[in-house]
């Protein structure tokens, strides 16, 4: 009999507290890898499905390839509780022994990717944490994946989580028989129950909070746990989209400023709004101007097109995105860009004023105060969003270096502090 050999412990950090679900902002979506065949009255589709369902319980959004077996077993765990569930499916041609779609695996949001490989990296991508269940030659490759890239990207990784007792010996064979470092060991970790990988979660984001810092641009930012305020934003305003939709339908928060804008930008007029949302405000604008709309939540690009079939709205990051040069008379940019981390905003700035043509308008409207934070929505307390605060100076700062002229700055006080700023391209 081969000894039952426990994974290494992980090194500790002076001060490893738990966070509570309302705390955490690095780790959000937990992809599950495992077994297609297994069939749901076996032991471990059930500890699967109690796990997810102890997952979701405690607001974490489950991942899965949208087959069956393992698959399945998570997004039903989950949707036992109305948890969020996400599933990247891949319908092959000439693969006749993969599983494919499974009709009975209904998630709340769905890709589908090109083949086994785009599904795989996005799975990835997806996932700020893998538990990996048993499984053949597929989890097989998905392990292999995800452990080297912890081994990789070290210090920032996404936790690897094996679940089940029987990963001792395969573990233990592979130390022995492979050139297996210590880093390579550490970076993973092994649980049996829900519980115990909340504690591991908890554990690893503790850990890792120092990545909170980090904002990182690129495809290599799908693997590394960061304070990438673009996915922070993204995953906040998914989780709210449809709530926050049904309950500010038919609302303009800011009329008087949207009547401000309209006032200085004559029509015709191509115009940007930066942070469409629900489409709310590009609806109102559209009435005098063509309308582009960039959004960084898919559900909430799904929404304002519906809402506002006459305008044209990309899902799209302000940070990363190209706009074309000297196309827009005008920029809205309403409770946006206070969203954006200090060291993109000077280029965002630049982007914005090269979009614009010669005189054109940029309003933007913005939280007051210093520093950034990450904090809790005061009306949807299950999410958090990354919050870089203006001063006045520093949009006077911007605007100068960026190429506008500051025409007003106006102090506003709703539930936060805001400040509204009317640009002027020179």
């Amino acid at each position: 009999m081969p000894a039952n050999i426990k994974l290494p412990e992980k090194p500790q950090t002076e001060e490893n507290q738990s966070k509570d679900k309302n705390s955490r902002h690095l780790i959000q979506n937990i992809t599950f890898f495992g077994d297609s065949a297994i069939p749901s009255d076996n032991p471990i589709y059930r500890s699967v499905w109690e796990a997810s369902k102890h997952l979701a319980e405690q607001g974490y959004t489950i991942v899965d390839g949208g087959g069956p077996g393992i698959m399945k077993a998570a997004t039903d765990g989950a949707e036992s509780v109305n948890g969020n569930t996400i599933a990247i499916y891949w319908q092959p041609k000439l693969a006749s022994f993969f599983e494919g779609k499974n009709l009975a695996n209904i998630t709340d949001e769905s890709e589908t990717a090109s083949n086994y490989m785009i599904r795989t990296l996005q799975l990835i991508d997806y996932g700020d944490a893998y538990v990996v269940c048993k499984g053949g030659t597929g989890t097989v490759s998905e392990f292999g994946m995800v452990w080297a890239l912890s081994k990789l990207y070290y210090g920032c990784h996404k936790p690897v989580i094996l679940f089940g007792s029987f990963w001792d010996n395969i573990i233990e064979s592979f130390r022995t028989n492979m050139n297996i470092d210590e880093i390579e060991l550490g970076v993973l970790y092994q649980a049996n129950s829900g519980d115990e990988i909340i504690k591991i979660l908890q554990e690893h984001e503790e850990k890792t909070k120092h990545c909170s810092d980090k904002v990182y641009e690129g495809t290599e930012r799908a693997f590394v746990l960061g304070g990438r305020s673009s996915e922070i934003t993204s995953k906040a305003y998914n989780q709210i989209a449809a709530d926050y939709h049904s309950e500010h339908a038919g609302q303009l928060v800011a009329q008087e400023q949207l009547d401000e804008f309209i006032s200085l930008v004559n029509p015709p007029a191509q115009v940007l709004d930066i942070g469409t949302g629900p489409g709310f405000d590009a609806q109102y604008l559209s009435r005098k101007y063509s309308v582009t709309g960039l959004e960084i939540s898919k559900k909430m690009v799904d929404i304002a097109q519906f809402e506002c079939p006459e305008a044209r709205i990309l899902h799209e990051d302000i940070v990363t995105c190209h706009l074309e040069p000297n196309k827009y008379k005008g920029v809205w940019a309403r409770g946006s860009l206070h969203h954006v981390a200090q060291e993109n905003q000077l280029d965002v700035f630049k982007k914005i004023s090269e979009s614009l043509v010669q005189h054109g308008i940029f309003y933007l409207i913005v939280r007051e105060g210093e520093g950034e934070v990450t904090e809790k929505d005061r009306d949807y307390e299950h999410t958090e969003h990354f919050i870089h605060l203006y001063t006045k100076e520093e949009i006077n700062d911007l605007a100068d270096k960026s190429g506008f002229e500051v025409i007003s700055i106006t102090e506003n006080q709703r539930s936060h502090k805001w400040l509204a700023a009317v640009l002027k391209k020179k």
